[in-house]
């Protein structure tokens, strides 16, 4: 099933650009709901790096940024309204917000790292700020990739010697 490595590491110096993948999904913040949707259900993500026309990080739009946008908020005062909501509440709520620009609602305050840092500052900010993903900058700061909780689990497979922490 995995295979282990006897051989011991020769380095143990992880650095950022090693494990972080390029493949970052992103948006404009003019984006839509609509095209947000599009997008996460296209890329099978929850979470889109949201670009300015510089290619710096402006913002990240994640299905629970979407969820909270849907609620109205009069639900959000008092939940227990929720139970007396018509079975087309929902479709009908999502209808509404379909158009919404996503610059009004996305995390603004976005931690990012550069990426020839060190892979324990970026498993540092991972676990200080419980965020699941981490947009990598270069020194100018634009956008070049990130790291998320599998990049560091495969990290650590390597670090472990098993053999399939490439996948």
């Amino acid at each position: 099933m995995f295979m282990t490595i006897d051989k011991p590491l020769q380095q143990c110096t992880f650095t950022i650009d090693e494990w972080m993948r390029d493949d970052v999904v992103t948006l404009p913040a003019s984006a839509t709901v609509h095209d947000a949707i599009e997008t996460m259900l296209d890329k099978k993500t929850n979470g889109i790096v949201i670009i300015d026309g510089d290619g710096h990080v402006a913002g990240i739009l994640s299905s629970w940024d979407i969820i909270k946008h849907i609620v109205p908020d009069y639900l959000e005062e008092d939940e227990h309204l929720a139970a007396f909501e018509s079975a087309d509440t929902f479709c009908n709520r999502v209808e509404e917000v379909e158009d919404d620009v996503i610059e009004q609602f996305m995390t603004k305050d976005v931690q990012t790292i550069e990426q020839h840092g060190s892979l324990m500052k970026a498993v540092t900010m991972l676990s200080e700020f419980h965020i699941r993903q981490l947009p990598v900058v270069d020194v100018q700061g634009k956008l070049v990739g990130y790291l998320n909780r599998t990049d560091i689990k495969r990290a650590v497979g390597k670090v472990l010697g098993i053999g399939s922490y490439l996948n």
